[in-house]
């Protein structure tokens, strides 16, 4: 996995214009420069999705350092058929499961989640900005289950296919489409209940929107 002699690592001012293949395939041939970008371009990412899977930025923040070292050392495993996101999700969602297991050994089973609305800096995940977008993820926080709410961010603030997620959650691609349709009736039940919809115009124009953002969920 070590960079061999003839490899000149590119200097670090040009990293952020190099392609991803091209970043992945560097650091598969040793070159640590590399994967420190490969780190800075989805650490906000996969930050984001491990706090969604354990509730909490303290854990988000541990697990997300773990799944890169691990990254880092099996970075010759990686396949490149598969998009360079769903590896690292599928090592960070399993570093997740053994943390979740371990801690509800140890504490028992958790009684509620904390809402984690940490945000980092990410120039590329546009869509996460929008206000409807917003009001979508503060809503499935408090209504979806862990796994619910897990695999809706994947469909749409990481725009994974559902093969993508199957691969990232270890299921089936047909219940991640069934998860999808529950999180979506789930959504569209709690927009059109009395008391849902928020009193002034503008969030009312988000919850109106809400159903229509889930549209063609199941069509990836």
């Amino acid at each position: 996995m070590k960079e061999g002699a003839g490899e000149i690592t590119p200097p670090q001012l040009t990293l952020s214009a190099l392609p991803l293949t091209d970043l992945v395939s560097r650091a598969q041939r040793g070159s640590l420069p590399c994967f420190a970008e490969l780190v800075r371009r989805f650490e906000g990412r996969l930050f984001n999705f491990l706090c969604r899977r354990t509730g909490s930025t303290h854990d988000a923040e541990d697990l997300a350092q773990d799944a890169f070292v691990r990254a880092w050392q099996r970075i010759d495993q990686y396949n490149p058929q598969w998009q360079f996101s769903t590896w690292l999700f599928t090592i960070g969602h399993r570093l997740a499961l053994t943390h979740l297991q371990r801690r509800r050994r140890e504490q028992g089973m958790c009684k509620g989640r904390d809402i984690a609305t940490a945000q980092r800096d990410d120039p590329g995940r546009i869509v996460a900005d929008h206000d409807q977008c917003d009001l979508l993820w503060e809503t499935a926080d408090l209504i979806l289950t862990p796994s619910q709410g897990t695999i809706l961010w994947l469909r749409y603030a990481e725009e994974l296919s559902n093969k993508q997620i199957a691969v990232v959650m270890g299921r089936s691609q047909v219940s991640v489409r069934v998860t999808l349709f529950r999180a979506r009736e789930a959504l569209a039940a709690h927009e059109q209940a009395p008391g849902s919809r928020a009193r002034d115009d503008r969030r009312a124009h988000q919850a109106a929107g809400l159903t229509k953002t889930l549209e063609g969920d199941l069509v990836c």
